[in-house]
């Protein structure tokens, strides 16, 4: 069983996730948000809704790993110019076995970057921030690894996290703002570039 598309649009308006859908004038949708801005309704999200047994256990898919912000850390930008002050975060929607997963890498120009942010460990938590004040906390526990490569001068983190159907909801229905990453030096926040990575991503996976 794939994933079920049941989320129902009704009159102009209604309520979900603490957003509201609202009809403009000249027909066009928009998403109302509770901090007071707006936005015209995108496509990939206008009728999905993960239900808790909706993915079958039997399915196996992943996207290609992208970029989602390139911008200054703070830590780093104590120490270097540009690009050294710069961190580079990407991610990748998996699907195993039915389970929802993101896998997460950080990129540093340091061929030492763990002397700032320290080894990345199971248990590292990772704060996704939606638009509409929806906050979801991961959890790093696969697939861990710190790789100084200093030949190259860069320093490669990676982890992935298990992701509950319900926050894959989310995902999909709100774009996302902010990756805030509890390094073991210091927790630090990005601003996300790629707002709509998560929410294009897994509607596409789930579609297949």
């Amino acid at each position: 069983m794939r994933l079920v598309f049941l989320m129902v649009f009704a009159c102009s308006t209604m309520t979900i996730f603490a957003q509201t859908e609202a009809t403009t004038k000249d027909g066009k949708e928009v998403t109302l948000y509770d901090d007071g801005t707006w936005e015209f309704k995108k496509e990939i999200s206008e009728t999905v809704k993960v239900e808790s047994t909706s993915i079958s256990e039997n399915m196996n898919a992943e996207s290609e790993i992208k970029e989602i912000y390139f911008c200054e850390s703070e830590r780093l930008d104590r120490f270097f110019s540009s690009p050294k002050n710069k961190i580079r975060g990407k991610a990748k929607c998996i699907i195993k076995n039915g389970k929802p997963q993101i896998e997460f890498s950080w990129e540093t120009y340091l061929g030492d970057g763990n002397r700032y942010f320290g080894y990345l460990k199971s248990g590292t938590m990772v704060t996704l921030k939606l638009k509409g004040d929806n906050n979801i906390q991961l959890t790093l526990t696969k697939d861990l690894l710190t790789e100084a490569r200093e030949k190259y001068n860069v320093t490669i983190f990676k982890g992935t996290a298990d992701v509950t159907n319900e926050q894959v909801a989310l995902l999909v229905k709100y774009p996302i703002e902010t990756v805030t990453v509890d390094w073991k030096k210091k927790p630090e926040e990005y601003k996300v570039d790629n707002t709509d990575f998560f929410r294009s991503e897994f509607v596409t996976l789930l579609k297949e």
